[in-house]
């Protein structure tokens, strides 16, 4: 008599792989680890290294020669202080303020990471790109074209639909936690052209700001970031876009500023910081201006005339924090401070004197934003744009996360 048994259908399913041994799940990891390594092995072995220094801060430096070959624009930017009821210092860069050691006459800084401080469990692309999944929604249009657990890209922030040059303006720089170290958090500017809709690979954007994310910096504190994107953040790669100098395209001038730098943090109830940014095109080139000193620029020749060849068609300024949607639950990772902006002055975060350039002459315009909140339980802004204050277009941002 034949015995009931349990049969294995011996057709695959086609929706889903067979079961893999935990050890080709754990070799597959180790090689996408080495490919990251090696990219950056690559690209220092390409660096005509003239010196190499140490900051304080334990950043290692190449020293390579300038590449760049346009001058900085004559544009005055005017000195915003903190006003006496609302006290804050500009960011003390270590080599600006003389305590860290420079290059060579002809030389700039670029930063050297310590490859075994890469731990990345992503792949290559994923480390070079704005977090490690494609986004679905961002600033540029409207973020609610998409339910907010579809996106781990969460947003508080203003933009304005505006023909426009560049922007300037001063962010509130802190140290929030960020509670996975392929998660990040950050407060910047966008300046952007083109069309951000799912699927397409026509926006184009320049970016600036403070930024906390362990997987890119390999530490948990905030670092002055540059990122761009050609193609809707679709891809990442030399001269298409992606952070710092960690692809090609971003040609350093300064010797005292650099991307990746870190950043003053402010204290709850105590001492502000602020990162005073200003973005600009001029002559062929998007300078980038980080306190009293051009960085550098990305040369427009990486954009298109439908993006930012010739001008940029909106300015975007607030927080964003990436909440990877592998780990469980919503990310208790803070935006800002980790304060809501109703606390105000020196317990949350702020931006301000935010403006618009609105002609290649260099006029300056406030900015009149609309604010927009993707998960407004967890992070929140409050704007002012009436410009009756030293502040002038303003908005207190942020929040504690750890909920959708």
């Amino acid at each position: 008599m034949e015995a009931g048994r349990v049969e294995r259908n011996p057709e695959a399913p086609q929706s889903a792989p067979p079961p893999r041994a935990g050890r080709d799940i754990e070799r597959e990891a180790a090689e996408r680890l080495d490919e990251i390594r090696q990219y950056f092995k690559d690209l220092y072995a390409r660096r005509d290294v003239v010196a190499r220094t140490t900051t304080p801060y334990g950043e290692d430096l190449d020293w390579v020669p300038s590449e760049a070959d346009a001058e900085p624009p004559d544009l005055e930017y005017p000195e915003r202080p903190g006003t006496s009821d609302r006290p804050a210092s500009a960011q003390p860069f270590e080599a600006a303020a003389g305590s860290a050691q420079t290059g060579p006459p002809g030389t700039v800084p670029l930063v050297r990471k310590q490859l075994d401080s890469i731990t990345a469990a992503g792949t290559l692309q994923d480390y070079l790109a704005k977090g490690t999944r494609a986004k679905v929604m961002t600033p540029p249009d409207d973020p609610g074209i998409a339910p907010p657990a579809v996106s781990p890209h969460k947003y508080a922030h203003a933009a304005q639909q505006v023909t426009n040059y560049g922007t300037e303006g001063v962010i509130n720089t802190w140290r929030p936690y960020v509670q996975w170290s392929d998660e990040f958090s950050l407060g910047q500017e966008w300046v952007v052209r083109g069309s951000f809709v799912p699927g397409t690979t026509d926006g184009q954007t320049v970016e600036v700001g403070a930024q906390t994310y362990k997987d890119l910096y390999g530490d948990w504190y905030p670092h002055l970031f540059i990122f761009y994107t050609t193609n809707n953040y679709t891809a990442s790669g030399a001269n298409i876009g992606g952070y710092n100098t960690d692809v090609a395209g971003w040609q350093q001038v300064s010797t005292s500023v650099y991307p990746t730098v870190r950043l003053a943090e402010s204290v709850y109830g105590g001492d502000q910081y602020e990162l005073a940014i200003k973005v600009t095109l001029f002559n062929g080139n998007w300078w980038i201006r980080i306190g009293n000193e051009w960085m550098g620029y990305y040369p427009a020749s990486l954009f298109n005339a439908a993006g930012l060849l010739n001008q940029a068609q909106s300015v975007d300024w607030g927080g964003e924090v990436v909440d990877e949607i592998g780990h469980p639950g919503p990310t208790a990772t803070w935006m800002g401070s980790g304060h809501f902006p109703f606390e105000g002055w020196s317990r949350a975060a702020y931006m301000r004197n935010l403006a618009y350039q609105s002609d290649p002459s260099g006029t300056m315009v406030n900015m009149q934003g609309y604010p927009h909140e993707t998960n407004p339980n967890a992070y929140r802004i409050a704007t002012d744009f009436s410009g009756t204050t030293t502040w002038g277009s303003n908005f207190y941002w942020g929040g504690p996360g750890g909920v959708e």
